[in-house]
Parts: C-alpha cells; structure tokens; sequence
C-alpha cells in the first residue's frame, strides 16, 4: 500500500501545472549583447514609439562606442534591450509585435540580424504609426509590414502572419505581452528606463559624458577589475 500511495504522489507532482502572477516566460524577454568582461550589465527600456527613447538613443549609442579598457564599451558589458508597449494603445502595439520575430532571426543567423536597424527604423518613422490615428488597427498592419517589408527585404506575407494567431509561428502576440508585464512588474511606467546592475537610475543619461560618467564611477568601485562583488 505504501508503494501505491508514493507512486500515486509522484504522479500528482508530474501532473502539476505550475501558476505564477505574471507568468514566467520561456526566456526572459529582453535581447542581449556584449560579453560581460566586467560584469557590469545595462539594461534599457524602450518604447519604439516614444519620441524621449528615439530622441535619447543616438548618446546611448555614441557611449556604446567609446573606448574602454582595451576595447569599446559596446564589448565590455552586458546589454541588454527591452520594451515597453502597452496593449491598449494598438498603433504602439503593432510595430512592437514584430521585434519576437526579428529576435528569432538574429538567434538563428547571426549575420542576418535586423534587430538594431529595426530600432533605428522605427524611431525614424514614428510619424507613420502615431499619425494614424483614424486609420483601423487591420489598414496600419498592413501600411507598417509593407514599409518594413520594403526596407529589409522581407516578404511582406512573412510578418503579416505574426498578427494572425492561426499562422503566427513565433507566439508573437504572448511574446509581446511578456515585454510589458515584465517591465509593469519592474515598475517600469514609462519610456526611457535603465537599469545599471539591477539598480533603476533615477534619471536615463541624456548624454554621451553623462553615460560615461555613470560607468567610470561604477568601475571604479572593484578597484579596476579586482573585486567582482
């Protein structure tokens, strides 16, 4: 009888589906990049659509490129990107639903990734999205997947699958969803965000120096390299 009852414990717990509020995601949902050298990680949150993240980028990118220790800053540490796109806002929801896809692309195929240019697009059109307020969300899927269609070189039918749960391969929609309530959980309630070390930053860096300001300091507390805690 004993052995019944453990055998019959042991397929409760096999059985047992696992809840959580959110839910826990197959990966979290952010895109990295760099190589940790010095175990500083920078975090950023972005809207595609919010004019203070496209306006903030271009000194987030010049720091990136700056030298530091034997390379550029882009090489020594971990980033990482991620989003904030609120479901109820369906002009802002549609250019994010495809960042899962392109994310799929680039862990497929390094060298065809459109991850960054698909940024840089979009900061560059926000006026396409946010001036279409009387267009219904069905007519700006297809005005957006053809503009980017164009520009990458990607069959336009490729990327309007994504918004259709019945040919969508990607669980592009869920995906998206875990961007927001990943950053909602994080009181994340606005765009820009970043996180340097898992610490929010009170204010997001304006500049290129401002940037560097921040990572000197932060260096220089292991002593240049020698405590990594």
């Amino acid at each position: 009888m004993k052995t019944v009852v453990l055998l019959l414990l042991a397929a409760g717990f096999a059985a047992a589906d696992f809840g959580n509020d959110p839910p826990v995601p197959a990966r979290k949902p952010v895109y990295y990049t760099g190589h940790w050298k010095t175990g500083i990680e920078i975090e950023v949150i972005y809207d595609l659509m919010c004019s203070d993240s496209a306006a903030l980028n271009p000194a987030f990118q010049e720091f990136l490129d700056q030298k530091f220790l034997d390379s550029t800053v882009r090489d020594q540490i971990q980033l990482s990107y991620t989003f904030l796109p609120l479901p109820y806002h369906h002009e802002v929801w549609v250019p994010h639903l495809l960042v899962p896809y392109l994310l799929d692309q680039c862990h497929a195929n390094e060298t065809d990734c459109h991850f960054y240019d698909y940024i840089d697009f979009c900061f560059k059109n926000q006026d396409v999205i946010l001036g279409a307020k009387d267009t219904s969300q069905d007519d700006l899927i297809k005005i957006w997947t053809q503009k980017v269609a164009t520009h990458f070189t990607i069959p336009q039918a490729d990327l309007l699958a994504l918004y259709d749960r019945d040919t969508d391969k990607h669980n592009s929609e869920m995906r998206t969803r875990y961007m927001y309530k990943y950053n909602a959980h994080h009181h994340v309630s606005g765009t820009p965000f970043a996180f340097v070390n898992g610490i929010l930053l009170q204010s997001f860096p304006e500049t290129a120096k401002d940037w560097r300001d921040m990572l000197d300091t932060v260096w220089a507390q292991t002593q240049g390299g020698n405590y990594y805690v």
